[in-house]
């Protein structure tokens, strides 16, 4: 995911996640919520399952 990207979903992040957030919940937040088909591919493959913090964490992984 590149950084405009992700400028263009972290208030779909901060707004729709409740932190701590498993992979699965952060998955299931996206879905259908305006956030574009090939951000959510790229969170569903290069996402690791496990527990985040909050949204600074997943940006870390994610934002290349």
């Amino acid at each position: 995911m590149t950084q405009q990207q992700w400028n263009a979903h972290i208030d779909h992040m901060r707004g729709h996640i409740t932190w701590p957030a498993s992979k699965q919940q952060i998955v299931g937040a996206c879905k259908g919520e305006d956030v574009e088909a090939n951000v959510l591919i790229d969170l569903k493959a290069n996402l690791p399952n496990g527990t985040y913090k909050n949204v600074t964490e997943v940006m870390k992984i994610l934002v290349k």
